[in-house]
């Protein structure tokens, strides 16, 4: 019996041992960072074993501010951070047609806040070195906390992201079809059925009332609007550091836009880089291109003064 024992404690020991190599030796935690009607907004935290102050990386995920949840985010991606000693956050936020943009924005300025605030007690995070990454639709809301004045990220990786949105070409559709049952839920939603919720964007694409149903408006008749959410408009030279990853056969987000973005923050002197794939979108072009990882790892290294 007790050589029997004895082999466990050591087989225990060897796996906790490997699992220590491979990286993976890990907390993970959900935790609710806000309450809006009674309904919770959660995040997920993985941090490796630590004793010292992480810095922390905040990822939002894709899915056209439709669809999508913080279960989304690329293992690999995650994985490499917290290797090198990153703690990770990944993050719910409203989802339209139930809620519209600009509430959507106020969450992703609300994870950071929570950070800020709760960070260093919670979960020993730097509250100094907090850098947002997004995909897609969260590459957008990534972008979109460099205008925080208060609570802004100190750099931030946007990943085939979209910098603003055109009138050009656009038709809305019958609106009346939002008011059909099971359209749009009766309340918040922040982490629905992924397939149910791609089938709801596919729908509204379809019916050309996507773009309403983000917005609360028609951009085709109320342009002016779109100011707002356009981030060209809105650069200044305070903008945190930024890494942008665009593929030139990206059929989603114009690459040009982004290049055109890109000038723009080298006119405003904003300290950025700009890489160029063949292929993808959000996480496919992560997957796609495993060296874009090593890129934003490298990126943030340096903006973070990490050897």
């Amino acid at each position: 019996m007790k050589k029997n024992s004895t082999y466990v404690r050591y087989l225990l020991s060897l796996f906790a041992f490997i699992l220590s190599l491979s990286g993976y030796t890990q907390t993970e935690q959900d935790f609710v960072y806000k309450i809006i009607k009674g309904h919770e907004i959660k995040a997920t935290v993985f941090y490796p074993e630590h004793k010292e102050k992480l810095p922390v990386a905040i990822y939002f995920h894709g899915g056209g501010f439709m669809f999508g949840n913080r279960n989304e985010i690329d293992a690999n991606l995650k994985k490499q951070l917290l290797n090198s000693g990153f703690a990770v956050i990944s993050a719910d936020y409203r989802l339209a047609p139930e809620s519209q943009l600009n509430e959507i924005l106020t969450d992703a300025g609300d994870i950071i806040k929570w950070v800020k605030r709760n960070g260093k007690k919670k979960f020993n995070i730097d509250t100094k070195r907090i850098a947002v990454i997004g995909g897609s639709a969260g590459g957008y809301l990534a972008l979109s906390t460099g205008f925080n004045k208060k609570y802004k990220p100190n750099t931030i990786v946007a990943i085939s992201a979209p910098t603003g949105f055109s009138t050009g070409d656009i038709k809305t559709g019958d609106i009346n079809l939002l008011k059909q049952p099971g359209i749009v839920q009766d309340t918040i939603v922040s982490h629905g059925d992924y397939d149910k919720r791609m089938e709801l964007w596919r729908y509204l694409g379809k019916n050309q009332l996507a773009l309403y149903a983000i917005f609360g408006f028609d951009p085709a008749t109320e342009p002016q609007k779109l100011k707002l959410f356009t981030l060209t408009d809105n650069i200044t030279t305070d903008y945190p550091s930024l890494l942008l990853l665009q593929a030139k056969n990206d059929r989603l987000v114009n690459p040009k836009d982004v290049q055109f973005f890109q000038q723009l923050l080298q006119e405003r002197k904003v300290n950025s880089e700009m890489v160029i794939v063949e292929n993808g979108h959000g996480s496919e072009l992560i997957r796609q291109n495993p060296d874009s990882i090593e890129k934003i790892i490298q990126f943030l290294n340096i903006h973070f003064n990490r050897k």
